[in-house]
């Protein structure tokens, strides 16, 4: 991110992208259908609508549909999108970035003032977006998305029809990754303008990505078409791709079957099966994201009461939990941030304790918090429908009753639901695993700011924020990864939440599907993608 954010000084990039999708000298033919059938976990995708979509299946559908200022390159690193070129300030704080010649799926240009009109959009409370902090880092998007500043205010502006001034806190090292992400992209005015919600229907909507929507089956199968208007359309060699929407064992059921050329996961139980069957077309690489366990510090058993948090978060054996639970796929966690380049996590000092001295010590905190044999802590744990976490959450909950005796009972609900109980703090112990949006501790630790959409644990402590704002307004780089390491020791010392593991991506992919690259925030974009000619399964 250094590097690029150095070279976007200068230029931003503005010579052409290469061909993508030819076969290199030798490889087989191109198929003559180019038609990608596209698996994503069921159960979460809520809305395609740019300012209001949070989870990681419609994230992919959105990168197909809608292009930023910046793109996701075919490596997973950002590159000039809408925006051939940029300039930045002195200071760092101001970025001007130029548009070249580019369409909506209508046929109009692509403004400035559509970036405009989408930012905004996203951080008016009137719009409800839980995604309207992650533009902290603008300057009065934090005033705005609290109703303390009109949405005129909003650091972004449009100087001319081809020119997008963005005005930051601070200079912001993963502000071109934040360009790529599906908040940040030009929205359609007139579209919302006639339509209201209904915008994002396949009648409705105008986009400007490389494919454009044709079909929305809710909760089924999404359909997408090559965009002829896209600025890159030259390069794009999928005609349609199909997104089906299916539980992990439907999607391997549908990958043997040869209807599917790329799912979204698989069940880690079947993973040393899948690789005896499937070779290298098994897929599995690192991933920013954790999977952690939510405390809600405003109610009754947590709230207060920090013995029990430290109890609980001691009483979890998690190289165990790795290595038998999940197959040895994923890093045991300590602290909220997966590994970054450049950044130290505070390891809590813990979790260098020998097994049986890290058990005694969780179960004095467990009596220090007034439970015991004769008085067990009782509580439910929430997490979403899914057979593959299911385990993960019964073996937390065995490690509990065995090293402390506490009665912890899982209980799954429908994604939805799950995630709007969280919302409405209506849950004590839950599932909170997060996906980075960018490579960068800020995309973890800001859910634990005071007021952030997502602190569904509803923590809040004043040293933490303070720490959390002075990074966010440091123009010392080196500085500014301290006072995030340090925040990040303060939710350690606090429990804030019981971090599990660090995700793996899992993936099954057709040896003839090209295109494709493992990469940290696991996007992989259709439109670089292609199929070579092979026999049907």
């Amino acid at each position: 991110m250094v590097a690029a954010l150095a070279l976007g000084a200068c230029s931003g990039g503005d010579t052409a992208a290469p061909a993508i999708g030819a076969p290199p000298p030798g490889e087989q033919r191109l198929a003559a259908t180019q038609v990608l059938r596209r698996a994503v976990d069921a159960g979460g995708m809520r809305s395609i609508d740019p300012s209001l979509s949070t989870d990681v299946p419609a994230a992919h559908v959105l990168d197909d549909l809608f292009e930023g200022l910046m793109r996701l390159g075919q490596d997973g690193e950002p590159q000039p999108g809408v925006a051939e070129r940029w300039e930045t300030s002195a200071d760092g704080r101001t970025w001007t970035f130029h548009l070249r010649a580019a369409r909506w799926s209508n046929g109009e240009p692509i403004r400035a003032g559509d970036f405009v009109y989408a930012w905004r959009r996203t951080v008016d409370p009137r719009t409800a977006s839980d995604y309207a902090e992650a533009l902290s880092p603008v300057r009065n998007a934090l005033a705005v998305a609290e109703g303390k500043l009109p949405v005129a205010a909003l650091g972004i502006s449009a100087p001319d029809e081809r020119t997008v001034r963005i005005e930051l806190n601070a200079p912001t090292p993963f502000l071109l990754s934040l360009l790529t992400k599906s908040y940040t992209f030009p929205q359609y005015e007139p579209a919302y303008r006639a339509h209201g919600e209904d915008w994002v229907r396949p009648e409705n909507m105008v986009s400007n990505g490389a494919f454009r929507l044709q079909e929305y089956v809710i909760g089924g199968r999404v359909t997408l078409v090559k965009n002829p208007l896209y600025w890159d359309a030259a390069h794009v060699r999928l005609e349609q791709v199909v997104y089906l929407q299916l539980d992990r064992a439907a999607q391997t059921e549908r990958f043997f079957a040869g209807d599917i050329a790329f799912t979204d996961s698989f069940s880690a139980e079947q993973t040393a099966w899948l690789r005896a069957r499937l070779g290298d077309q098994v897929v599995s690489a690192p991933y920013l994201g954790n999977f952690v366990l939510g405390l809600n510090v405003t109610r009754p058993p947590f709230a207060g009461n920090r013995a029990l948090r430290m109890a609980l978060t001691l009483g979890v054996d998690r190289e165990t939990l790795v290595r038998y639970v999940r197959q040895g796929l994923y890093q045991p966690a300590f602290t909220p941030t997966p590994p970054l380049p450049g950044y130290h996590a505070p390891v809590p000092a813990w979790a260098k304790l020998p097994e049986a001295e890290r058990h005694a010590l969780a179960r004095r905190y467990y009596a220090e918090a007034g439970y015991s044999a004769a008085h067990p802590l009782r509580v439910e744990m929430h997490y979403p429908t899914d057979s593959d976490n299911r385990r993960t959450y019964e073996a937390v909950a065995a490690m509990w009753r065995a090293n402390l005796g506490a009665e912890v009972e899982p209980y799954n609900q429908e994604f939805k639901v799950q995630l709007n109980e969280r919302h409405l703090k209506q849950q004590a112990l839950f599932h909170y695993a997060w996906i980075g949006d960018y490579p960068d501790p800020l995309t973890f630790l800001q859910l634990f700011q005071t007021g952030f959409g997502y602190n569904d644990g509803g923590y809040s402590n004043p040293r933490f924020d303070a720490l959390m704002s002075a990074a966010g307004n440091d123009p010392d780089a080196a500085r500014r990864l301290d006072e995030l390491a340090q925040a990040e020791a303060i939710l350690n010392e606090d429990v804030a939440c019981i971090p599990l593991y660090y995700y793996a991506t899992r993936h099954l992919i057709r040896s003839y599907l090209r295109g494709w690259t493992s990469n940290i925030q696991d996007r992989n974009l259709s439109q670089y993608m292609y199929l070579l000619e092979h026999q049907d399964h």
